[in-house]
């Protein structure tokens, strides 16, 4: 049965290849790029930190709307198409920062840049929720184990780059793998008529009644909707405000070498991408408690914060925020399956998707605006904490409604999932 059970991933191996690359190129290079050129646009135009940062804010608040689109369109059509323009939107995002002039463009290419994250990343959610059952946790954790792959190479290439020829044209350069590989990858592996393109065409077993606005309206209603929405608004905006101010916070604040810097991102990213696959396999194994301790470890990663001082305690800080970090990815696809089920699963992860987003947009703004005000990261790094353990509690009435145990998997025969066509 084991060995069974391990054909759903050796079975679908070239889904995982192609949406790893996506992700990659998509998600995870726009991300681990945009938090060291913030300093070169500060320096060129004479922002501010919270101006700054506030592309991240831009890009999430767009993020926030696509995605709930995202989820209602991948419930009715393939999601082909949808990958399409979301990468092409996510390369023009970087290319277009050659043109940027003010702060109104430079959002502009965070609007881009925020449309194909959301779009491609929902659009991988909702594949491998489509095609894996028993190891989707695990699965999820490899496909999104990209976005930290991305981070251990980004920051040691794109500062190099950013010290050679620009903040602008490193930028630039970087799009360049959404071009000459994720999106031709894609169209090879989906072309029309391959046996995989059937897999992923196929829409949810069921449709909501009446409009999107309905299907809200009747999921709102309950307590743990919004238990649930809260604590993962709450952890994305964290989370994110953590991720999009570390370069600022280790170099201005802490006195780091932009290169020391880099490599603490790439270790972070590093981490991360182990760590992906193992809370992966411990959200198989305990569901939502698994999720709950994620929130944890974020907590101790903050407060790892406050001892930075050197090298040493700056790799620590980042080792566990990249630890915690690794979870913050696949817990949101695997809470939305686990509490609502595998029907109209792209509109239930586009409407959670939604509140991550905007915790996305959120975090980043706040926490920079200590520095800016305050002129330290202090207490904002309080305030954090304390969100991160609001979160994890509000999850504690919330039980796995669509989630069977270990223990209990070998009362079932299991069922891998076999391309056809």
């Amino acid at each position: 049965m084991a060995a069974a059970r391990e054909n759903e991933l050796i079975n679908n191996w070239p889904i995982i290849a192609v949406t790893f690359l996506l992700v990659f190129f998509t998600f995870g290079v726009p991300t681990f790029s945009l938090p060291f050129i913030y300093a070169g646009a500060m320096e060129e135009f004479g922002w501010n930190r919270q101006q700054a940062t506030a592309l991240a804010t831009a890009k999430f608040v767009i993020g926030a709307a696509a995605a709930l689109v995202m989820g209602r369109l991948l419930d009715k059509y393939s999601a082909n198409p949808i990958v399409i323009v979301a990468a092409c939107m996510g390369g023009l995002g970087l290319l277009g920062m050659l043109w940027v002039s003010n702060l109104f463009i430079y959002y502009v290419m965070g609007f881009l840049l925020g449309v194909a994250a959301s779009g491609a990343s929902a659009c991988m959610k909702v594949v491998v929720a489509r095609v894996f059952e028993r190891q989707m946790g695990t699965a999820l954790g490899v496909v999104f184990a990209a976005n930290s792959a991305a981070g251990v190479l980004v920051p040691i290439i794109v500062v190099p780059l950013m010290e050679a020829i620009g903040w602008r044209n490193a930028l630039a350069v970087m799009s360049l793998g959404v071009w000459l590989v994720s999106i031709p990858a894609w169209l090879l592996l989906f072309r029309p008529g391959s046996r995989y393109a059937t897999r992923i065409a196929v829409p949810t077993d069921h449709q909501p009644r009446g409009s999107l606005v309905a299907h809200f309206r009747d999921i709102a209603r309950h307590r743990n909707f919004w238990l649930i929405a809260i604590s993962i608004f709450l952890v994305a905006g964290v989370d994110q405000g953590m991720t999009q101010n570390a370069a600022l916070f280790l170099e201005l604040d802490k006195g780091m070498n932009i290169r020391n810097v880099a490599w603490a991102a790439s270790l972070f990213a590093a981490v991360g991408l182990v760590s992906k696959i193992v809370w992966g396999w411990v959200y198989d194994k305990m569901s939502i408690r698994g999720i709950q301790l994620t929130y944890l470890m974020l907590v101790v990663a903050i407060l790892l914060a406050f001892p930075v001082a050197g090298v040493f305690t700056m790799m620590v800080f980042m080792t566990m925020r990249g630890f915690a970090h690794g979870g913050l990815i696949v817990d949101v696809p695997v809470l939305t399956k686990h509490y609502y089920g595998p029907q109209n699963i792209g509109l239930n992860m586009g409407i959670m998707a939604v509140f991550m987003n905007l915790g996305f947009a959120v975090g980043p703004p706040v926490l920079a605006r200590f520095a800016d005000v305050q002129g330290s990261l202090t207490n904002g790094f309080i305030l954090f904490t304390v969100i991160t353990l609001i979160a994890a509690a509000m999850l504690l009435p919330i039980r796995p409604r669509f989630w069977e145990p270990p223990e209990r998997w070998a009362k079932f025969a299991p069922q891998p999932v076999r391309a056809t066509g």
